[in-house]
């Protein structure tokens, strides 16, 4: 099933690659665009805005190098979805925290990414199985990816035209509740893949 590596050899755990390099500089790159964000002030969106597009820049940079490199590893199918995770789950509470909509918005994707790092990657590992990130995991990235530029335009305009806000308000809330409703939807097909890799071992 799409999202399983079955692991018939021992599993690949290179640290120092340049891939890897690339996806733990996007851990790096989540606290900052947070503390930015929360700043609200025109600078701190400016520069919040252009460092979560360096980390998206990022999330391109080490799937391209794995493969170009041939250092795709079980490490970095591991670290490259959690990255993910801990970038968008700090910028979206960050966002709430700062007023773009009620923080409430961001619980979802902390009990959706909670559930996928601490229950499903670690109950298949002790199967002796990387979820990878499959078609579903990927979609939800750049379903994020694109609502998180939306709002970080829509959040520099109320600097500009603060008689805006009535209504980029409302549109923060429909745009960020689309996207945790299929970041909620992605986790499902990854059960699947538990499930038929429990089934494969039994």
């Amino acid at each position: 099933m799409s999202g399983i590596l079955q692991t018939d050899r021992p599993l690949s755990f290179r640290f120092w690659t340049l891939a890897n390099v690339f996806t733990f500089a996007r851990f790096a790159l989540a606290p900052v665009c947070a503390y930015c964000f929360m700043t609200q002030t025109y600078w701190g969106l400016w520069v919040g805005g252009w460092a979560g597009g360096l980390a998206m820049f990022t999330d391109f940079c080490d799937g391209y190098f794995a493969r170009r490199q041939k250092q795709v590893s079980d490490l970095g199918k591991i670290f490259d979805p959690l990255a993910d995770a801990v970038f968008f789950v700090l910028v979206w509470a960050a966002l709430g925290l700062s007023g773009a909509y009620p923080i409430w918005f961001v619980l979802p994707f902390v009990v959706r990414e909670f559930v996928q790092h601490v229950y499903l990657r670690p109950s298949a590992l002790e199967l002796g199985v990387v979820l990878a990130a499959n078609v579903w995991g990927k979609l939800k990235t750049l379903v994020q990816t694109l609502v998180f530029i939306a709002l970080c335009w829509l959040e520099f305009f109320c600097h500009y035209w603060p008689w805006i806000e009535s209504w980029v308000k409302p549109l923060n809330m429909a745009l960020i509740g689309v996207t945790g409703l299929v970041s909620v939807l992605s986790i499902i097909p990854y059960f699947g893949a538990l499930r038929a890799a429990q089934k494969n071992l039994n």
